[in-house]
């Protein structure tokens, strides 16, 4: 959701609530400007919780992988990942996360910058300890100063290591 949406949907409810309390009815009016209150502390203040944790910045920054068979994972010591990152203004990426189930694993390599326009390549991820043999589900979550943005559900196979 846009910031300009939500301010306009916060301005509209403010007018309507003052409308309602003077002309029509004090409760529906008061009912009006408390759920006023409530929508700009949680989608317009630039400190509130949803905005800085919840939020999605899914509209602004697209994450894909490709399951192609010149970049599928690769699974040694690292997991290796092609990552494409498209956006259509720049927005900084501050870190790249992979998760499976539910526990994450955090790039070493990943430095925060601009994504100006479009950044493909592959990436990597140290291999935990925890990460057995087998198929998982993984996605790629990508956090920015706005929120975070999530890729799709794919699959990574893992095989013991051969020496």
């Amino acid at each position: 959701m846009a910031f300009e949406f939500s301010l306009g949907l916060l301005i509209g409810l403010l007018i309507a609530g003052a409308s309602f309390v003077i002309g029509v009815s004090q409760c529906i009016g008061t009912t009006i400007l408390a759920l006023t209150v409530i929508w700009g502390f949680l989608f317009v203040n630039p400190k509130s919780p949803v905005r800085k944790y919840w939020w999605s910045v899914s509209d602004k920054l697209v994450i894909t992988t490709s399951e192609e068979p010149g970049y599928k994972p690769k699974i040694n010591e690292y997991v290796s990942i092609w990552v494409e990152l498209i956006t259509w203004s720049g927005i900084t990426v501050d870190r790249v996360v992979m998760k499976i189930g539910r526990k994450a694993i955090t790039s070493p390599d990943w430095k925060s910058h601009s994504v100006i326009h479009q950044e493909h390549k592959f990436h990597d991820f140290k291999r935990p300890t925890w990460l057995n043999a087998g198929k998982h589900r993984a996605r790629l979550i990508a956090y920015t100063p706005e929120g975070y943005s999530k890729s799709r559900e794919f699959m990574i196979e893992v095989r013991d290591i051969e020496f």
